[in-house]
């Protein structure tokens, strides 16, 4: 059977959407928030400086799984209240963990995507039951896991008939003991060669301390990571787990600008989106008015029409203060491509006739 973790092949890479980011396609985008939601005004407060600073997506626990019972163990429904509407307000989508599959419903009716945590990347029924619900999956190889069985584990989502997973570098157990764990950036080339599935990196758990987590982050964008994720915290000292993964609201914005992803060059991307969203709506409009030429019997190029139109835009150009002759050229390629288009739709037209 032809296991669909793997290219088999195909050049072509999956594109995982959470909200109106893409991994896969954007430029390393980052998950970034606390390891765990604690209260209202922590998350907003975490929320509103992420936001600003770049990131994607925002991250929260609220089921939180230790290897010790008297450790925190997240707020529950709550915090997926308090996690959904810190999203809302600054406009990031977010992610969580599921750690039991009574759990999923209600964590996929809050989030935009469902996290699987390293303990619990062999929990079958679980794989099984977060993929049934189409919901985005963020699947963290676990710590002792082979590459190989990471993507085994991925099958088991990719099997629910849910494409839609994003693997995540976190770190694995060796015989080092300087840090908490090893990140293997090497599996990160490996999985690009072999699989279509984007990967990202969390460092936050693997570095053992919040000063190496930039380092190992600009490494993860340099061997061709997707993208990133990275515990955020306004006071982590005074965090209720996880004290050394989390950074402070400035080392964020620092590696933030280090990594070239700041809040100006996201800015930028919407904007262009924005235009190329616009663009699309122009180009249904000009197919409209060239089949109503068309019928009318009127030719596809009006130089007057053309003419009256770049008047205006180069009026418009300069009450912007840009220069008119630069924007006259660009409009002159949008009228250029739209006569082209208008000519193959009457060619197209009378071929089938």
């Amino acid at each position: 059977m032809e296991r669909r973790a793997l290219r088999n092949g195909s050049p072509v890479d999956t594109i995982v959407a959470v909200g109106e980011t893409r991994f896969g396609h954007d430029p390393f985008p980052t998950i970034a928030g606390p390891r765990a939601v604690e209260s209202e005004e922590q998350i907003m407060g975490v929320a509103a400086v992420v936001a600003d600073a770049g990131a994607a997506v925002l991250r929260g626990g609220v089921y939180e799984s230790s290897a010790s019972p008297y450790e925190f163990p997240g707020l529950g429904q709550p915090g997926l209240e308090l996690l959904r509407d810190a999203g809302a307000e600054v406009g990031l989508p977010t992610v969580t963990k599921a750690l039991e599959p009574k759990d999923v419903e209600l964590v996929a009716s809050h989030v935009d995507m469902i996290h699987v945590d390293p303990r619990s990347m062999q929990n079958f029924e679980l794989l099984r039951v977060i993929g049934g619900t189409g919901k985005p999956v963020l699947l963290e190889r676990g710590g002792s896991a082979t590459v190989d069985e990471w993507l085994w584990a991925a099958e088991y989502v990719l099997a629910e008939g849910n494409d839609q997973v994003v693997l995540c570098e976190g770190g694995i157990r060796t015989f080092e003991k300087s840090t908490r764990a090893t990140l293997d950036l090497s599996s990160i080339p490996v999985l690009k060669e072999i699989s279509h599935l984007p990967v990202i990196v969390a460092p936050s758990a693997a570095a053992g301390s919040r000063t190496r987590i930039q380092p190992l982050s600009l490494a993860a964008q340099g061997v061709g990571s997707d993208g990133l994720m990275v515990e955020v915290h306004p006071d982590p000292m005074a965090a209720r787990t996880a004290v050394s993964h989390q950074i402070t609201f400035e080392m964020f914005t620092a590696l933030m600008d280090a990594l070239g992803v700041n809040r100006v060059r996201m800015n930028i991307d919407m904007i262009d989106r924005d235009l190329v969203r616009l663009l699309a709506r122009r180009y249904l409009m000009v197919m409209r008015v060239g089949r109503i030429k068309a019928e009318r019997g009127m030719p596809v190029h009006v130089p007057e029409r053309e003419e009256e139109l770049l008047a205006v835009v180069r009026q418009e150009a300069e009450r912007h203060g840009l220069v008119p002759v630069e924007v006259e050229k660009i409009f002159e390629l949008i009228l250029e491509q739209a006569r082209n288009t208008q000519h193959r739709e009457r060619a197209g037209s009378w071929s089938s006739a």
